[in-house]
């Protein structure tokens, strides 16, 4: 079974490079609700009410687990690059494990029988939503709807320097 995301330890965000800590981009998912229309029997749906960013930058959402043998599947917020300058994707991926590379690839471009690594937004009026379908050549293994909001950090910084000019004033007294 594939371990569910690891939480950041208190001070997960020091092994992210200067770039990715709190650059506006999202760190973490909550309110995470999943409409099922369909679930292969074979299959247990996983979900956290709150998932953390990874310290290599991975943002899970949702997993699907097969009882036996068969693929995994994982549902993840591909944010796009973390570059600066670059601009930010917002989309729902899915990527399956515990299959061939071929198959890996021919599920992330929807060949031979494999879909549903590209999920599709759907209008929302509380979070994020996408339509989830994922096949196999042998078998359908998920369909329905997941909603989830993101947390965002924005990290802001400023320097300011206090100047004072000590000012003496020499009273004499009287002789």
């Amino acid at each position: 079974m594939i371990s569910q995301a690891e939480s950041l330890p208190e001070d997960g965000l020091k092994n992210m490079t200067d770039k990715q800590k709190e650059d506006g981009k999202a760190f973490e998912t909550f309110n995470i609700e999943i409409d099922v229309t369909y679930l292969n029997p074979r299959y247990a749906l996983s979900k956290q009410r709150v998932n953390v960013m990874t310290a290599n930058g991975r943002l899970d959402v949702f997993e699907l687990n097969p009882s036996g043998g068969g693929p995994s599947f994982i549902g993840r917020w591909d944010g796009g690059s973390r570059d600066p300058g670059k601009t930010e994707r917002h989309d729902l991926d899915i990527d399956i494990y515990r299959v061939s590379r071929g198959q890996q690839r021919r599920f992330k471009k929807g060949e031979r029988g494999y879909s549903g690594h590209h999920t599709t937004k759907v209008q929302s009026d509380r979070g994020r939503k996408y339509q989830v379908s994922l096949c196999t050549p042998d078998e359908k293994i998920f369909e329905g709807t997941v909603c989830f909001n993101l947390l965002r950090k924005v990290g802001v910084s400023d320097q300011f320097t206090v100047r004072e000019r000590p000012t003496a004033v020499v009273i004499r007294g009287r002789p």
